[in-house]
Parts: structure tokens; C-alpha cells; sequence
């Protein structure tokens, strides 16, 4: 009778009666007998019908009568994910294991959604179990571990060893060839860098990507820009990946303004920042407006806390490319400090809270953001008494991070807008950053910022201190002996010593800070000059060549 019942079901949905097929699949699926069938069939309906909710509920539904059917729990999982739910994925994942805990599929999707998602120590923790389960695809498993030491918990030697293993079970494979790179580029190790980037091109030669790094790493003449230039030609008119195609834009930018070809350099600049424009978010002045003003609204921040009376944060402010990561190599030259990086925590877990200052307050006061931005910082300290954070958007949070380390450190880097423009403008920088892909809209994100900062000077006088990147490069001690004596800190000329430093640099200025001082970026926007008047409105460009620091 069963077999005759869902047969009936299949003809019902078969012939275009689909309400009366469900109605009769709900029946069979109060049988335990024929339930599991019946599911998974409602549930490729309500797929069909791009119904995600109630194919959430039989999928559900599939899971509690089958606990150990990974498949199901997967599914599930997955379908959570595609409508952003990462909490209930990972908790439907977290169910599945504490009844199946030796599934190494389990621990290592698991493992890999708590890397996307910002907890390395979630994500070590799962990936070992997996390892330790037998996971079959060992190569991705080591990939993944490498990840999570480099991404999330500041252990790039375990990195590199995990990195390393995965070669020798896939010496053909080139993706850990091309984190391993990475790594190397971080560390500022030039040789190795280019090695393994080549490694990646011999494998395999049409890679965009790597191709691209090796103009961050060498310095072109006008023979191997033409040469370089050629290949990446050949590389853009096969690659579909608009990502990679704008790289390799970028990339073919800085080539030609290593041997003065302004103008071409500007073409590329320009094609590429077209390229961007077609897949990220476009840049909305009204969003900038109300998160400026909702910032500004904030009432007085109470202190809460401070998060660690051994710790101090010095939080580096301003706009992307205006000379925060040179500020923190110079001062992570110091025996007292630790370059800390981009830390995410604060703007991840609190942006979406802007608009609701209450909510905003209470979630920055409560002993789990505390303690786990603590966690951050701490991870990053190497047992020194202050820690940097130069995330870019910690800005608009400067009363929070003063309401839990009172003692907290603010430094605000400028630049001439016109250089920093231009600077950001021809690098490759993601969807938060989108302003930098037209000159006018780094104006408009410029001056909101501003507003912000003259509203935290007039909290906050004395523990905010303004880097001008062309005084600090032009003249060092004039900056830094102000600096260091803000922070409380006796300088010890790192001027001259934080190029040498062997530390993690992951940003767009890793090449930049391995040099000492130099001031040829100053002023830089004069060799572009008619190139932008030739692509910004009238007004733009004025605006643009008169608004100076």
C-alpha cells in the first residue's frame, strides 16, 4: 500500500496537480513507515517552487527522524546559510555532532564555516577533530588549518608547516602554493614570495592572480613592463572572473607607473576601477549621511570596564592608504608595542547596531564583547603592554573602545586628500572600501569622516593625536617624538630600525613599509592631473585639486 500511495503522490505531482500531490505526501508523512520518503519528496517540491522556509522545515523534520543521515543535517545547514543564518547553521551542525562526534565530514564543515565566520578557535578545535576522524580530503583539511593560524590566531609558522605538509600530499595542486605565497609576502620575504608565485604560474601559467602579485613584487623597466603587459592581456581576454580581471588591471597600473608612463598607467587605473564598480555595492552618499549622523547622536559613553588594566589599545584611525600601516610599523619598532593589524571584531559585530545606539551600548558593554575583543588583542600583543588596531571603520567606535580601555590611545593619519585619493584609487580594495573607485566619492566619504573626527576631538582632547604622513616622511622626529611622548612611550629612534622588522604586514602597503622613509608618494597626483580633469566633471576636479589638508 505504500509504494501504491507514493506512486500516487509522484502521478499527482507528475500531471500538474501539486497541492493535491503534497496534501497526500503530508499524510504519508505522518507514517513513520513511509515519513523519511514522503520528506525528502515535499522537500524537492518546496525547492522547486523556491520555497526556502518550508524547505527548511522538511529538511528539519528529515534530521529529527534520521540524526545521523549527514546529508540531511548538510542540507539543512546549507539552506541556512543561503539565507544568512550562520548562527543556525552552525547550530544544526553542533546537534549533529554531539550525537555523531567521530563524523570528520561534520568537524570539518564545521571547522571551515567557523573560519568564514571570524572564530579560530571554534574552527582549530573542529578541524583537528576532523583530522583525528580520518577526514579522507587531507590537502583541503591542512589548507583550511593553515587558514585559521594565519587568518584568525596570528600563527603564521604553524601556517607555513600546515601549508608546506598539504605540498607534499599535492605538489601539483596550486592552491597552497599560492596561501604559502602569500605568507612570504607578508613577512616581507621577497625571494621566497616570487619563488612560490612562480611556482603557482608554472603549474598553472594562465593563473590571473598570481600573475598579478608579481607586479607588487618586482620593479619594472620599460622592456618587462611591455613583456608583462602582453601576458596580461592574454590572461584578461580568457578570464571570465571580473575579480581577477580587475587585478590584473590594477596590477598592469602600478607596472606603468614604475616607468613613468602616466598615462598608461591612468588607463589601466581607470579600466580597472570600471571593472570594480560592475560587481561591488555601489557607494551611497544617503547610507554615509545616516551613519554619520547616527554616530554623532551618540549620547556619553559611560566606562564600563577596562578590558585588561595590563593592556592598552592604540587605536590608528583615518583613511584607508593615508599612512596607517607605516605608523604601525614605525611604532611596533618599539619594544613596548605590538603591531596588532586590521583587528574585525568591533565592526563586525557592532555596524549593524549603528542605527540603534541602545542596542549598540548594550551589546559593546556586555562581558562576552569585552572579554572577546580582549581575546583579540591579547592574541596579537606578544606580552606587550600596548597593542594596535588599525582596523579603517574603528572610527565610528571610538566612545565604545574609550567606555572599556579608558586608557585606550587614538591616532588619526592624514594625508593630502589629493595624493590619498589617488592612492586608494589604484588599489584593489573590497566591497566596504567603495568609495575608493571614483575620486569624488573618497571626497564625500572624506569629509563625513572628518565631521566624525572633530566630534570625537571634543570628547576625547587629550587622547587623540593627528599623524600628518607628509611631515612624518619629510620630517621623522618632528612626528614621532610628539608621538611617542603622547603614548607615554620614550623614543628610541625606531625611525630608523622598522623596515628591519620581520613581522606580518597584510595590507596593500607591505612592500612599502619593508623601505625606510621616502617621500616620493608626496605629491604624487600631480603626474595624473590631466588624466583626472579628462574623467571628472568640471567641478569634481576643482573640488578635487583645491581640497588640501
Amino acid at each position: 500500500m505504500t509504494q501504491v500511495s507514493l506512486s500516487q503522490a509522484l502521478k499527482e505531482l507528475n500531471s500538474g496537480q501539486i497541492n493535491k500531490g503534497k496534501a497526500t505526501l503530508n499524510i504519508l508523512a505522518a507514517d513513520k513507515n513511509t515519513a523519511e520518503q514522503a520528506l525528502i519528496l515535499l522537500f524537492k517540491v518546496a525547492m522547486s517552487e523556491k520555497d526556502i522556509e518550508e524547505a527548511k522545515l522538511f529538511s528539519d523534520k528529515l534530521v529529527s527522524i534520521a540524526p545521523s543521515k549527514f546529508d540531511y543535517t548538510n542540507t539543512l545547514v546549507q539552506l541556512y546559510l543561503s539565507t544568512d543564518d550562520s548562527d543556525i547553521a552552525i547550530s544544526k551542525l553542533k546537534e549533529f555532532i554531539n550525537i555523531n562526534s567521530d563524523h570528520a565530514g561534520a568537524h570539518f564543515l564545521l571547522g571551515s564555516l567557523a573560519r568564514k565566520f571570524g572564530d579560530g578557535y571554534l574552527a582549530k578545535q573542529h578541524l583537528k577533530k576532523a583530522q583525528e576522524n580520518q577526514f579522507q580530503d587531507l590537502y583541503s583539511l591542512k589548507l583550511e588549518i593553515a587558514l585559521v593560524y594565519s587568518e584568525l590566531l596570528n600563527d603564521h609558522k604553524n601556517a607555513i608547516l600546515c601549508l608546506e605538509e598539504a605540498i607534499k600530499i599535492q605538489s601539483d595542486n596550486v592552491n597552497a602554493y599560492f596561501n604559502l605565497a602569500n605568507i612570504y609576502e607578508q613577512l616581507g620575504n621577497k625571494s621566497k614570495s616570487l619563488e612560490l608565485f612562480q611556482q603557482v604560474l608554472f603549474i598553472e601559467p594562465g593563473h590571473g592572480l598570481a600573475h598579478a602579485r608579481l607586479a607588487d613584487i618586482n620593479t619594472f623597466d620599460p622592456a618587462s613592463a611591455l613583456e608583462y603587459e602582453k601576458m596580461s592581456l592574454k590572461i584578461i581576454k580568457q578570464e571570465k572572473d571580473n575579480l581577477i580581471v580587475a587585478d590584473l588591471y590594477y596590477a598592469l597600473g602600478k607596472v606603468f607607473n614604475d616607468i613613468a608612463d602616466f598615462k598608461k598607467a591612468w588607463e589601466y587605473y581607470f579600466r580597472a576601477n570600471e571593472v570594480n564598480r560592475s560587481y561591488i555595492p555601489k557607494y551611497n552618499k544617503c547610507d554615509i549621511k545616516k551613519l554619520t549622523e547616527s554616530t554623532l547622536e551618540r549620547g556619553e559613553e559611560l566606562v564600563t570596564s577596562n578590558g585588561n588594566s595590563e593592556l592598552t589599545p592604540i587605536i590608528i584611525c583615518g583613511m584607508f592608504r593615508s599612512g596607517s600601516t607605516l605608523i604601525e610599523q614605525i611604532l611596533a619598532a618599539s619594544d613596548y608595542i605590538s603591531a596588532g593589524g586590521e583587528i574585525d571584531y568591533i565592526h563586525k559585530i557592532l555596524f549593524n547596531l549603528i542605527a540603534n545606539p541602545i542596542e549598540l551600548a548594550n551589546t559593546a558593554s556586555t562581558s562576552e564583547f569585552k572579554e572577546g575583543y580582549n581575546r583579540e588583542l591579547t592574541l596579537r600583543a606578544n606580552n606587550r603592554a600596548f597593542v594596535t588596531d588599525k582596523r579603517p571603520e574603528n572610527y565610528l567606535y571610538i566612545d565604545q573602545i574609550k567606555s572599556i580601555y579608558p586608557n585606550a590611545k587614538i591616532i588619526w593619519t592624514e594625508r593630502d586628500i589629493r595624493d590619498n585619493s589617488l592612492s586608494a584609487y589604484f588599489q584593489h580594495l573590497g566591497p566596504s572600501l567603495n568609495y575608493a573607485t571614483n575620486l569624488s566619492d573618497t571626497l564625500h566619504y572624506y569629509t563625513a569622516q572628518q565631521k566624525v573626527k572633530s566630534h570625537w576631538l571634543k570628547k576625547y582632547t587629550d587622547d587623540i593625536f593627528t599623524v600628518n604622513y607628509d611631515e612624518l616622511v619629510s620630517k621623522p622626529e618632528k612626528v614621532l617624538i610628539p608621538l611617542f611622548d603622547f603614548l607615554g612611550i620614550e623614543y628610541k629612534d625606531e625611525n630608523s630600525t622598522f623596515h628591519e622588522k620581520k613581522n606580518i604586514v597584510s595590507t596593500a602597503s607591505v612592500w612599502q613599509v619593508r623601505k625606510p622613509l621616502y617621500t616620493s608618494s608626496s605629491g604624487r597626483y600631480k603626474n595624473f592631473s590631466e588624466y583626472v580633469k579628462q574623467n571628472i566633471s568640471e567641478k569634481e576636479f576643482e573640488a578635487f585639486y583645491n581640497l588640501s589638508l
